[in-house]
């Protein structure tokens, strides 16, 4: 009886010892079919998003157009290492970190000439400005310059003057003359003084013709332009009226009337010379530097008639305090089609600078700062840079990035437009 207890007590613990690895394995097993039937589970029930890079509150769960800007929804991105996010992507506004895939470029290091790009406004060129004065003096009986701006040809009549102050130099002319007929020798200071008296060539051969001299006289102009008062000041009259002389209904006059008496040495008028022009360039003070005396200006107007103009620096002139600094160039208009008090813009040519570009579409001015769109991994991040020049379509990059760095082409395309850049 007890060899059979025994028996049975041994069996019983043998497959003890079998069942129990046996239920072990089935239980391990289990667990895992478990965990994998849930990462399925998990994986059928993960779907893809498409969000607007502009507006990302717009989630869809196929593709599709933004309601807000129509701009096509694209793909998000689900960080798989959340725990290896830098608490800043997390916390920056929508304008400080953007998941987009538009275009990128670097910035490049590059040695180009630089064009400044600056307004202006064209002038008189005051050095071409001359003064007509009455050479002997008399009673003016016909003018035939009496209005401002009023056009004048070299040769043209001035004024017809009643001159008896001149008659004797006339009348010793003519005796002398009649007296000595084949000996010019004499006769060659009293011409020199009749020329110094604006008379022509044509006048002093007539004297020599003449029995008895006339005491009127014909004053011709000396000079091609227009007419305008002997106080005329260029200066004030385009900045205060800025109206330029081809106005029509300028008709205020110069002062030059019939019947007035004019005495030897007074100012009647001025002629001012409009194919010689001045153009008046405000520069930013901080591009000053750059320019010299000489260098190349490209001169563009907004009259369909005129060609450009090409000129070169004539003169630099420091204003003291200013956001702007003048630069005068001088230049001819053969054909008179530029007048002053007219708006221009101007190109100029300066040396190449060696420095980092970016095109000026991957810059955005907020205005107390200017920022770009760096990329990291499928995120930009909004970093804020100093600027320097702008030539052409580029801008000088002098701090913030460097050429490794992968900047948004067109950041307009990840700013909302109710949003700002804060730093």
């Amino acid at each position: 009886m007890k060899i059979r207890e025994n028996r049975f007590n041994f069996f019983l613990l043998i497959l003890i010892w079998i069942i129990i690895p046996v239920l072990f394995v089935s239980c391990t097993g289990e667990k895992k079919k478990n965990k994998e039937s849930q990462r399925i589970s998990s994986n059928v029930i993960e779907k893809k998003q498409y969000v607007c890079s502009m507006h990302p509150q717009v989630i869809r769960d196929k593709p599709g157009d933004c309601p807000i800007c129509g701009m096509s929804l694209i793909e998000k991105v689900v960080d798989k290492n959340p725990a290896d996010s830098l608490l800043n992507d997390v916390v920056l506004p929508v304008n400080e970190s953007v998941i987009s895939s538009i275009k990128t470029i670097n910035p490049v290091r590059d040695n180009i000439p630089l064009v400044i790009k600056a307004s202006g406004i064209i002038n008189f060129d005051t050095r071409k400005i001359k003064m007509i004065s009455a050479r002997f003096g008399g009673l003016i009986e016909k003018s035939y310059v009496k209005l401002i701006f009023q056009r004048i040809k070299k040769g043209q009549k001035i004024y017809e003057i009643f001159c008896p102050n001149i008659y004797i130099d006339h009348w010793n002319y003519v005796k002398l003359i009649q007296t000595y007929p084949d000996q010019d020798n004499l006769t060659v200071e009293a011409r020199e003084w009749f020329n110094y008296l604006g008379l022509t060539s044509g006048q002093i051969d007539a004297l020599k013709k003449t029995v008895k001299p006339n005491y009127h006289l014909t004053v011709y102009s000396d000079a091609d332009g227009y007419a305008v008062p002997r106080d005329f000041d260029p200066e004030k009259y385009v900045a205060n009226e800025n109206k330029g002389i081809d106005n029509a209904s300028e008709v205020k006059g110069i002062g030059l009337n019939d019947g007035m008496t004019i005495e030897t040495g007074v100012s009647l008028f001025k002629i001012v010379d409009i194919k010689s022009l001045r153009a008046d360039i405000k520069v930013k003070t901080e591009e000053i530097g750059l320019l010299r005396k000489g260098q190349h200006v490209h001169i563009i107007t907004n009259i369909p008639a005129c060609n450009n103009y090409e000129a070169n620096i004539s003169q630099i002139e420091p204003l003291n305090g200013g956001v702007f600094q003048l630069v005068i160039v001088y230049f001819k208009d053969k054909g008179g089609n530029l007048f002053p008090g007219r708006q221009i813009q101007a190109e100029i040519m300066t040396d190449n600078r060696n420095s980092i570009w970016l095109p000026e579409t991957t810059i955005v001015n907020m205005g107390h700062h200017k920022s770009v769109f760096i990329k990291y991994n499928n995120k930009f991040i909004a970093t804020v840079i100093e600027t320097g020049l702008h030539t052409g379509n580029k801008i000088e990059i002098l701090s913030g990035i460097d050429p490794t760095s992968n900047v948004a082409l067109n950041p307009s395309l990840l700013i909302d437009s109710d949003g700002l850049i804060q730093k």
